[in-house]
């Protein structure tokens, strides 16, 4: 439950501030990503643990305890890309103090910059998203690449359109998906975290050999992220790993 505190906790601090900016929302975005690794994570905790939870209600209570855990986290990535959206949309000010503008005498009104169609087929695209509707998600998201391959968005984009695969449980897709955004772009910062869902993904349809290789490989380019030490767990649970 610790895990949990902390990174909801994490979460809010991200959220807290003042006019969020470009670079702001893309380091939002992976932090975000980050949260759901963790969440995939914690799945799979989940499911080993009732296989064990059977006789022992300590055990039992304990899977409940976690199982909130992981509710709550669901709903801070929610909540997050509510707000996102708001952001994009506008530079949301983020503080429990209204603005200078919202308080009474504050002398005038602030005017929101116009949104552009680049941002409304990108905003649209990612509400689907967090509100389950992958499928229109990724005509959204796919939409937006066709029209703005060289938006600075692309890269987002791409790696939501995976990610709408993964969260559908398409496994076979996402893998696909992640793999396309590995190769377009390489030094992006969710590359480890796209090996690591390529991994769960590969697991998660019992291809296990071939989940060893792209964890392996994780471990192998990026040794030190958070990623391979997640991957590192994964390889000693499907007993083998190089550390």
């Amino acid at each position: 439950m610790r895990l949990r505190s902390v990174l909801v906790l994490s979460v809010f601090a991200v959220l807290s501030g003042c006019v969020a900016s470009q670079e702001d929302v893309r380091g939002i975005y992976g932090r975000q990503a980050r949260l759901e690794a963790k969440v995939a994570q914690l799945s799979q905790e989940i499911e080993s643990q009732k296989a064990q939870s059977t006789n022992n209600s300590d055990l039992r209570k304990q899977v409940a305890q976690i199982e909130q855990g992981l509710n709550d986290m669901q709903q801070s990535i929610s909540d997050m890309g509510e707000r996102l959206n708001r952001l994009e949309k506008g530079g949301e000010q983020i503080s429990s103090f209204p603005s200078q503008s919202e308080t009474p005498g504050g002398g005038g009104s602030e005017v929101a910059p116009p949104i552009s169609n680049e941002e409304t087929v990108f905003n649209d695209a990612y509400k689907g998203l967090t509100e389950g509707r992958y499928k229109d998600a990724r005509d959204r998201f796919k939409l937006f690449l066709s029209k703005y391959p060289s938006s600075a968005k692309a890269p987002d984009a791409q790696y939501w359109l995976a990610e709408s695969y993964y969260r559908e449980g398409n496994f076979e897709e996402a893998i696909l998906a992640f793999q396309k955004f590995i190769d377009t772009y390489p030094k992006d910062s969710r590359v480890p975290l796209s090996y690591l869902k390529q991994g769960l993904s590969l697991i998660s349809i019992g291809r296990k050999e071939e989940a060893r290789l792209f964890l392996q490989t994780l471990i192998d380019k990026f040794p030190r992220s958070q990623e391979a030490k997640v991957a590192r767990e994964k390889l000693a649970a499907l007993g083998e790993g190089k550390r």
